[in-house]
């Protein structure tokens, strides 16, 4: 019987959030500094609709927000953004 070292690779996925993320969160996850962005984008349905959580609150579902990033692809063959 062979008596080597057997290594095993572990890989570990990032933990995912769960639950609402607030504004702040969104914005950070999208990558903007703007909530005009994200609104416009939502109202152009690029961007996961918000939730209202009572009042004048809403947020964001973080299970939405990371199937929204999984969607996006990088564009290939395109010039100068087009």
């Amino acid at each position: 019987m062979d008596n080597q070292s057997v290594i095993y690779q572990v890989t570990q996925q990032p933990t995912r959030k769960t639950g609402i993320a607030n504004v702040h969160q969104a914005m950070a996850h999208a990558g903007v500094s703007s909530r005009t962005t994200l609104i416009a984008w939502e109202r152009e349905g690029k961007f996961p609709p918000r939730v209202s959580l009572g009042g004048n609150r809403v947020g964001w579902r973080w299970s939405d927000l990371y199937a929204w990033a999984d969607s996006l692809t990088a564009k290939e063959g395109t010039k100068n953004g087009q």
